[in-house]
């Protein structure tokens, strides 16, 4: 399920990319955790809840004790691999060690083949590895460099400037010039968090009264929730 934040940060990302003419688009992170996965299944989700056909791009690490896979590049081996994700939605999983994999590393010749995908599609979205992941299934600069658009996904408050230059740079080494960016503020306490840790401050003086406020202020939905 997508939190309502998130859904209404995936449309705002949406409507500011696609929804302005690029038809495909590129989801990366400032950090390996900064939730890049789910906010490129949120915003592929957000438009095909706009009637979009939307085609969701992800690749994976093969096991390389097994034959390598066989996943083409052509319009059609991507409509018969790709799995239906929802209403309008698409995911096409692309394992390492393939045609296609190797297409994703392609930045020069990735274009011209997602051209031929978007006579089926009204969109591809491509969930890329963020800034710093280990063993990173595709290299994202050449995946994000192909794309009309590049969103970045980051945590507030944890990217000095100098880490978000590099990430800029590391982008436009082939070229991906970053044309979004959305916040995830999962990862911020809650308003109930902030006021049990504030509370917690008193803890030597009126243990008792701080351990009631962890009771009431733990219980409370409204307060543990990301809005």
């Amino acid at each position: 399920m997508i939190s309502r934040s998130l859904h209404l940060a995936a449309q705002r990302a949406w409507s500011a990319t696609l929804g302005r003419g690029a038809r495909t688009l590129a989801v990366t992170g400032s950090e390996p955790d900064a939730g890049t996965a789910e906010a490129a299944f949120a915003i592929a989700s957000a438009g095909a809840a706009f009637g979009k056909r939307v085609l969701l791009v992800r690749a994976f690490h093969s096991d390389p004790c097994q034959p390598p896979a066989k996943l083409e590049t052509d319009a059609q081996s991507v409509i018969a691999a790709a799995r239906p994700a929802g209403d309008l939605l698409w995911q096409l999983d692309v394992p390492t060690r393939t045609a296609m994999h190797a297409l994703l590393n392609d930045g020069q010749h990735l274009p011209s083949v997602i051209a031929t995908w978007l006579a089926h599609f009204d969109a591809v979205v491509f969930d890329c590895p963020p800034f710093e992941a280990e063993q990173p299934p595709i290299y994202t600069p050449l995946t994000a460099s192909a794309a009309d658009a590049v969103l970045l996904v980051t945590l507030p408050g944890t990217s000095p400037r100098a880490a978000m230059d590099e990430v800029l740079k590391w982008l436009g080494e082939s070229g991906a010039i970053l044309s979004a960016l959305v916040l995830n503020d999962r990862k911020n306490p809650t308003l109930a968090q902030e006021m049990i840790r504030e509370a917690r401050r008193f803890a030597r003086l009126a243990p008792g009264l701080v351990r009631w406020i962890e009771r009431r202020i733990g219980g409370w939905t409204a307060l543990n929730t990301h809005r």
